[in-house]
């Protein structure tokens, strides 16, 4: 499945189809409010069924995801982050002739970009050493599986601080040693032996260039450990900006020459918009709501859900819609879907900010619906903290299923930027007995 195609070319599409609208596909006559032209229902019924999500490409993001959560709806879920620091010069000199060098720190900067979970659970992330070539011409889907080394390059435990700068310590160009305030960031101190490694190619070919230097040293990961549990609701997949200059690794050295005098260094290797970065993610269901949907493959049911992460996601069809119909010249002036979300313990961390609809085609590929591009404020999908809902208008799309120039087997429910959100959404089912997914539909009928 690829999404991320589409999304890269939805700017293109909105500004060819302001230029030129598909008059055929044009709603008319506009709604009027009078029972002798106009007619409202929204009894059509409402099918939906929870599925799994296919991978999808999370790389060249902007922001990362790593960490560990769960909870008994949707069970735990892995997020782990690849990063390809780069050379921040070619022909990189760290001493001068006569210099011995020699590592004090070696350390990953990750600037914090949001949370969703339980940022007072403390938690683990482990380092390692990528162990094959990243290419920035590749895809990598969220299912990628890299190579690493073995031995961990370094690893942190640590309750997530998204709102207290940090002062750290660092040398100056002139020579000098300053005290640094930051904005909240993770600091993770990799092995020393690394950063003497780093030291040992100075001057040499692999600090040439950054083909050089990225053909050498591949990138690293950042992950949970995969020994890691949590409770119910305990940790958080953290969010992280990926293109911040904050986000770096930084090799602090001294210098010591002939005359054993001894100067402080730091160099900085930056995470940027040309480095290779993606997501990963798992997803384990055992024993949570969702998986008991999925292993029953129940449609109609009390819930449906929906999850970011390339997790679960909601196929909402219409299966009466045509054949009620089908002796019927209809014109639809406007068609709302709307989907009312659940409340309390399953939306604990907040509600998931929008989502979006779309429809797959025959080869099972992704594609916007045609209201999607009359804009978002038009389009709908954003949560409406009054109503408790998310709203989406389908007039086009429904009178395309109606004339036939659309076939669908229904619309799938995803979250808006899954390949770098955590959120999740619980959905009011049809067979739920108060609040439930609906379709109002507002029509005239034409001789």
């Amino acid at each position: 499945m690829n999404l991320r195609k589409v999304f890269f070319l939805s700017a293109s599409f909105l500004f060819l189809l302001s230029a030129c609208r598909q008059d055929e596909e044009k709603l008319k006559p506009e709604f009027v409010n009078n029972d002798a032209y106009s007619r409202f229902t929204n009894q059509i019924g409402v099918r939906t069924q929870t599925l799994r999500s296919d991978s999808i490409l999370a790389d060249r993001v902007s922001t990362g995801l790593v960490g560990i959560y769960k909870d008994s709806v949707f069970g735990t879920s892995r997020a782990a982050l690849h990063v390809q620091p780069r050379l921040s010069t070619n022909f990189l000199t760290l001493g001068q002739t006569g210099e011995t060098l020699y590592t004090d720190s070696i350390v990953l900067s990750l600037h914090y970009d949001g949370i969703f979970g339980d940022s007072s659970i403390q938690q683990t992330l482990e380092v390692y050493r990528i162990d094959e070539q990243l290419e920035s011409s590749e895809n990598y889907p969220s299912n990628t599986q890299i190579a690493i080394q073995p031995s961990i390059l370094g690893s942190k435990t640590f309750q997530p601080d998204l709102e207290n700068e940090l002062r750290i310590i660092s040398p100056n160009s002139n020579g000098g040693i300053d005290t640094l305030t930051v904005q909240p960031e993770l600091r993770i101190k990799l092995d020393n032996a690394f950063g003497d490694e780093l030291l040992s190619k100075s001057g040499q070919s692999e600090l040439e260039n950054n083909t050089n230097f990225t053909a050498y040293f591949n990138g690293l990961k950042i992950m949970p450990p995969q020994s890691a549990t949590v409770n119910n609701n305990e940790a958080a997949i953290l969010y992280y900006a990926l293109t911040s200059s904050a986000t770096k690794m930084s090799l602090y050295y001294s210098a010591v020459n002939g005359n054993g005098d001894t100067t402080k260094r730091v160099v900085d290797f930056p995470i940027n918009s040309s480095s290779v970065r993606f997501n990963t993610f798992e997803h384990d269901y055992s024993g949570s709501e969702v998986g008991n949907q999925l292993a029953q493959a129940t449609p109609d049911s009390i819930f449906t859900f929906t999850q970011a992460m390339a997790g679960v996601e909601s196929l909402i069809s219409f299966p009466t819609l045509v054949e009620d119909f089908k002796d019927s010249n209809i014109v639809v002036n406007k068609a709302e879907l709307i989907l009312p979300a659940a409340g309390g313990s399953y939306a604990k961390f907040g509600y998931a900010t929008s989502l979006i609809v779309a429809s797959k085609d025959a080869g099972g590929n992704l594609q916007f619906i045609p209201d999607y591009f009359e804009g978002e404020s038009y389009f709908g999908g954003f949560f409406d903290p009054i109503t408790q809902s998310y709203r989406f208008n389908i007039g086009r799309y429904v009178q395309g299923l109606l004339n036939g120039s659309i076939q669908s087997d229904g619309l799938t429910l995803l979250l808006t930027g899954s390949a770098v959100k955590a959120e999740r959404a619980v959905i009011f089912g049809p067979k739920n007995s108060s609040r439930q997914i609906r379709l109002n539909l507002y029509y005239s009928k034409t001789e």
